[in-house]
């Protein structure tokens, strides 16, 4: 970046924080000292991961696809990320929120894949999730930068970030490195937000990782709240992100864990969980290696 786009950036981020969001900021000490309490799942319905893989679970994979707690439980993470890809579960979705009872925290899409606005998500966020679940910790805007839903935007993200912390939610949101790019015209947006995951959508892309997430980093700023999406699936390739790959992913994402460039990882998605492929097998070893270390130290 040189200097005319070093400034454009910081008058951009100024007009941000004029408009508010510098009072958004999420509360500090929000996650705990050792790296497993800063994993999360990214929780998709098993219905979604048969459908799309169209029953290469049991036939290919040799296993089948598994619900968001109980791929949490079989990874050892104790967090999820509950997002409706493909509208599932369909709304109203009965007692289908109990089973996160048992997670240290969940958090809720309100730009997801599920039909409804953002107004109607957040809705289901604030009255309906955030008063009967404790460990509801936060909306999370997935696919914000990439999606032209009008729905998805009905409000500016100054007024979505100040409506979802007068709930006490922290507000995260999905970038992702080969699609979004490090941009100046996206730093308002990321400024209003708690906790900003940064993805790697090509396995192909692992080898920029380095410099990328670093980039990103001093892109945000130092205070915010940054978790490294790790896929074990490409979905550009359809099939499992290989072991090598996969290897080189956690290497990269213990690195940044004890240095403090991110806070915390995603692994994704929850219904891969139970498959005895590289990628999975590799992620479970790594997080019993390593849940219990301390975070940057």
């Amino acid at each position: 970046m040189n200097r005319r786009e070093f400034l454009k950036t910081s008058a951009l981020a100024g007009s941000a924080l004029a408009a508010g969001c510098s009072s958004l900021l999420g509360k500090p000490g929000f996650y705990g000292p050792t790296i497993r309490d800063r994993l999360w799942m990214w929780g998709h319905h098993p219905a979604k991961g048969e459908t799309t893989f169209k029953g290469a679970f049991k036939e290919r994979w040799g296993g089948k696809a598994i619900d968001q707690a109980a791929g949490c439980r079989l990874m050892g993470i104790p967090n999820d990320c509950v997002i409706r890809w493909g509208g599932m579960p369909r709304y109203p979705w009965g007692d289908y929120f109990e089973q996160f009872r048992q997670l240290k925290r969940f958090s809720f899409g309100i730009t997801d894949g599920a039909s409804g606005g953002l107004l109607e998500k957040m809705r289901i966020a604030f009255e309906e999730l955030k008063p009967n679940f404790p460990n509801f910790t936060g909306c999370f805007l997935d696919d914000y930068f990439c999606k032209h839903d009008i729905g998805q935007k009905q409000l500016p993200i100054e007024q979505v970030a100040e409506r979802v912390h007068a709930h006490d939610l922290r507000l995260s949101i999905v970038h992702y490195s080969d699609q979004n790019g490090i941009k100046p015209e996206f730093l308002p947006t990321l400024t209003c937000c708690d906790e900003i995951s940064f993805w790697f959508w090509r396995s192909a892309n692992i080898s920029t990782m380095p410099d990328q997430v670093r980039r990103f980093r001093d892109f945000i700023g130092p205070e915010k709240d940054m978790l490294l999406g790790l896929y074990m699936w490409d979905y550009t390739l359809h099939a499992p992100v290989a072991g090598a790959l996969m290897e080189k992913q956690l290497e990269y994402a213990l690195r940044f864990l004890r240095d403090g460039t991110v806070s915390g990882l995603i692994f994704h998605p929850s219904y891969l969980a139970s498959l005895e492929v590289p990628s999975v097998r590799l992620s479970k070893d790594w997080i019993a290696a390593h849940g219990e270390d301390l975070w940057n130290a």
